[in-house]
């Protein structure tokens, strides 16, 4: 597996600092002090993950992200000394699959980054196996959602939609389960694979944006159910 990462960083201590200690880690990293650079390394590598921060010159980090979703689905940590909610919802709608503030311990920083590479080597291991089986299989656990996990494709009535890495994950485990109640706990250990938190609000906002592709897709808006208490329900 590729673990290769970009960091996209313009103060060059903590660059140089996450480079260090990143590459004792076994990671290859790549470097970049500005949104232009980062992102025209972003476009044209093979990264399996890219660390931005918000505030970095030329072009921000949002703008950074919002550019790259337009044609890759690379999963992104936005790591930020802005930790307002207004900035972390910001964050997710664009296509953040996490959202570290600063200063952060390194401690911390490697867990985050293990959870996502295990999340997509998970996915891509169980996809292979099935791809050879039957190459052109696509999951349709619903009449109006189709799954193409290989592609990381998503149909919807007929139009693809574009979801990130993590949204996907997630509508096809509901989806998968439609009818029954997926408790957060589950989606954070089995999908986000991270520890739960009730303070924690990235789950939510990664639903609320999947709800809102979902609807403009011409699903229900209720079709994604919260059930209070406990968690969420997909039902067609």
């Amino acid at each position: 597996m590729n673990n290769s990462i970009l960091i996209i960083e313009d103060d060059y201590v903590v660059n140089d600092l996450l480079t260090k200690n990143l590459t004792k880690l076994g990671y290859e990293v790549d470097t970049a002090f500005d949104g232009e650079q980062g992102l025209k390394k972003a476009l044209l590598g093979d990264f399996q993950l890219i660390l931005l921060d918000v505030m970095i010159p030329k072009i921000d980090g949002f703008q950074v992200l919002a550019s790259l979703r337009e044609k890759k689905l690379t999963p992104v940590l936005m790591l930020t000394a802005k930790g307002g909610e207004e900035d972390r919802i910001c964050g997710f709608k664009t296509g953040a699959d996490d959202y570290l503030l600063k200063p952060f311990s390194m401690a911390e920083l490697e867990l985050r980054i293990q959870a996502i590479l295990r999340r997509t080597q998970i996915l891509q291991s169980t996809e292979s196996i099935k791809y050879q089986e039957n190459p052109n299989a696509a999951e349709n656990a619903s009449k109006s959602i189709q799954f193409n996990k290989r592609l990381g494709q998503i149909v919807i009535r007929n139009q693809r939609v574009a979801f990130t890495p993590i949204e996907f994950d997630l509508l096809f485990a509901l989806v998968t389960e439609q009818s029954e109640v997926l408790s957060k706990a589950h989606l954070y250990q089995n999908v986000l694979l991270r520890e739960f938190s009730r303070y924690d609000r990235t789950l939510d906002m990664h639903i609320s944006k999947i709800r809102k592709k979902i609807t403009s897709a011409g699903m229900d808006v209720n079709t994604i159910k919260t059930v209070r208490g406990q968690g969420y329900c997909f039902e067609e």
